[in-house]
């Protein structure tokens, strides 16, 4: 992973090719390649002296941030590495039993230089830095960390092919979500530089990722939005009422003429109280991904986002297919060949659902009047309204997606877009 930029709660900690263009404005000669395209991989105005008032450390209410021209990366560790581990059991007999594989947190421990004018600048840049890297402070009722983007590489080292609709960047960025600071930022050397002008202090810290996996941008290919108030309509149906005539598999070995033992029944699981049967009318919207656009190595997960409109919304389906000959989706799809279901019993009207796979929590953002926006924590159901488990799609089979609502309380402006993220375990 390269060590030339950071962002961390969408603030700019990290980034050298600013701080280098700072420094020689400064007139500090340093010498080193920044990578030119970092700012308009970011959307950045061109970097040319510190008092154009663009660096996110500049305050106008302190002087010493006239110093500070920037945080330049030296070196990074903690994505060259999968964070599985496995802990064998031994058995009585020989050998073991292997356990399940799980994933540890990651650890990213970083080697910074601040580049400042003096003692004064210093001190300033280490409040900035420290403060900077507590990310949004646990906003809201939980402390989940922040989102981390960092490159694989200098923005733009991968060219884009012919028809691609990304742009300078979107290869090489890389995401890491619910991240917090875990030690640091502390300072381990301190040298003069430039003829004594200008202080060079090299300062460590370590941030900490919760979810190990290091995401890339979504498939280029489904990032469009789908309306699902121009959806087909389907009426007098049900788009469950197959899952009654489902064949569960049987064993074989039993014998007919010695059945087993009845064991004791299970506890049952909790299913949605508000999950309807029956036939009804609903408008049905679909999407197709082609597993030419997925990756051959890396598995994926879904972002499901739900923009309800001008009307609230009830019985919220969005069901996955797998699709590895890239057949048309308007044929009939069984529901007991599905991979996943999402089901949602009711958004209010305005609001905005996002069930995202990177981080596995769902969201429903609404509107407050006269400002504001109010958050909450929907119900996911899944199957036939029982237990909903978080879908990952491990291998590039394509995906038929159908997303249903009933046509009564779906808006003539209701969208929704499903996006696959590509993720790894170490890069």
């Amino acid at each position: 992973m390269w060590d030339g930029y950071l962002q961390l709660a969408g603030n700019e900690i990290v980034n050298t090719a600013r701080a280098v263009t700072y420094a020689r404005a400064a007139g500090l000669p340093v010498k080193c390649d920044p990578c030119d395209a970092v700012a308009q991989a970011m959307g950045d105005d061109p970097y040319w002296a510190l008092d154009d008032g663009t660096a996110p450390w500049y305050d106008l209410a302190v002087p010493a941030s006239r110093g500070f021209y920037g945080v330049m990366g030296l070196d990074v560790s903690g994505f060259n590495s999968s964070t599985i581990t496995r802990t064998p059991t031994a058995l009585i007999g020989d050998g073991s039993a292997l356990g399940p594989a799980r994933r540890n947190h990651r650890e990213v421990a970083w080697t910074v230089a601040l580049i400042t004018a003096g003692e004064a600048e210093e001190s300033y840049a280490m409040e900035w830095l420290s403060t900077a890297l507590l990310g949004s402070q646990c906003e809201g009722r939980t402390c989940n960390g922040d989102e981390m983007c960092v490159f694989s590489a200098c923005p733009g080292t991968t060219p884009l092919a012919a028809g691609d609709r990304r742009v300078l960047g979107d290869h090489e960025i890389r995401h890491l979500y619910d991240v917090g600071v875990v030690s640091g930022p502390g300072i381990t050397d301190r040298q003069w530089v430039g003829g004594g002008e200008f202080l060079w202090t090299t300062v460590t810290f370590t941030l900490a990722a919760a979810k190990p996996w290091i995401y890339h941008d979504p498939l280029a290919s489904n990032v469009d939005w789908v309306s699902l108030g121009s959806g087909q309509l389907v009426s007098n149906t049900d788009p469950d009422q197959v899952y009654q005539q489902c064949l569960e598999p049987k064993p074989c070995a039993a014998d007919p003429l010695c059945p087993p033992p009845v064991m004791p029944p299970k506890p049952p699981a909790p299913t949605s109280p508000c999950y309807p049967t029956g036939l009804g009318t609903f408008r049905r919207s679909r999407i197709q991904v082609s597993p030419l656009d997925e990756s051959s190595w890396l598995e994926s997960v879904p972002v499901l986002e739900v923009r309800t409109g001008g009307a609230a919304m009830r019985r919220l389906l969005v069901r996955f297919w797998a699709n590895p000959q890239n057949n048309p989706c308007g044929s009939y799809q069984d529901p007991c060949n599905a991979c996943a279901d999402i089901n949602v019993s009711y958004l209010p009207a305005g609001s905005t659902l996002r069930v995202d796979g990177r981080v596995q929590r769902s969201v429903v953002e609404c509107p407050q009047f006269p400002i504001g926006v109010a958050t909450s924590t929907p119900t996911i159901y899944g199957p036939k309204g029982g237990l909903f488990t978080w879908p990952t799609f491990p291998c590039p089979t394509g995906l038929c997606i159908e997303v249903w609502s009933r046509s009564d309380t779906t808006a003539a402006d209701a969208t929704a877009r499903v996006l696959l993220v590509p993720r790894a375990d170490a890069g």
